[in-house]
């Protein structure tokens, strides 16, 4: 007589116990994010997550395993998910100010998309482990060096006056201000494609009325 040992799916079926793993855990960080808003991270308590994600509190030691791992990790999908917009497809014959703007346009729809995650990390006095400051300050930092190395890829020779460090720094100064502002104003009507034309249009041009006359660029610049 034989004996049925059984084994760990393989193949396609491993596959898909995995993608239904990952949504799974994806759900629960999104619903949580909404729960932190609200209470704020140490109110907040696993009973109330796993609720919110339609989950049984002991089902979610499943994929987590306590609150701190459900913070960092949605700190993780905000950062994975940003990096997201700077590896999409570019069109290399568009004008560089419709490349910015298809950029820029991704990441309001993003940040609006996840405004229960922004709103906690702007108004929390503290996260798990260090001051909120430093981890907004690290954010920022991610921000402008995956715009310097966009630009870098995605941007010829000549086309801008400043060089690629200066121009991903202000870019990002200015794509922060506006995502800062869908958390604080998030119906303030306007469409993500309109906003990011305003974004580039600051970042490439400026506040004033007529362009100024042309002065030579800092060292490195090109003119």
């Amino acid at each position: 007589m034989s004996v049925r040992t059984s084994s760990a799916p393989s193949g396609p079926a491993r596959n898909r116990q995995e993608k239904a793993r990952e949504q799974a855990r994806r759900d629960i960080l999104l619903a949580a994010a909404g729960v932190f808003a609200r209470r704020g991270y140490a109110a907040a308590t696993l009973a109330e997550l796993a609720r919110a994600a339609g989950f049984a509190a002991p089902s979610l030691y499943r994929y987590f395993e306590s609150k701190e791992e459900i913070f960092r990790s949605l700190v993780e999908l905000m950062k994975a998910d940003l990096r997201a917009t700077f590896e999409a497809p570019v069109e290399a014959g568009r004008p560089l100010a419709d490349r910015l703007v298809a950029l820029v346009s991704s990441q309001i729809e993003l940040t609006r998309s996840r405004r229960d995650v922004m709103a906690f990390l702007l108004s929390s006095p503290e996260v798990p482990g260090r001051p909120i400051a430093v981890e907004m300050r690290a954010g920022l930092s991610i921000y402008e060096k995956s715009m310097a190395a966009w630009l870098e890829r995605h941007v010829a020779p000549g086309e801008l006056r400043h060089p690629v460090a200066l121009a991903a720094r202000t870019l990002a100064a200015i794509g922060h201000a506006f995502h800062h502002r869908h958390v604080v104003d998030p119906d303030d009507g306007f469409e993500p494609a309109a906003e990011a034309r305003q974004v580039v249009d600051l970042a490439l041009h400026g506040i004033a009325a007529t362009p100024a006359a042309r002065r030579p660029g800092p060292r490195g610049a090109t003119p």
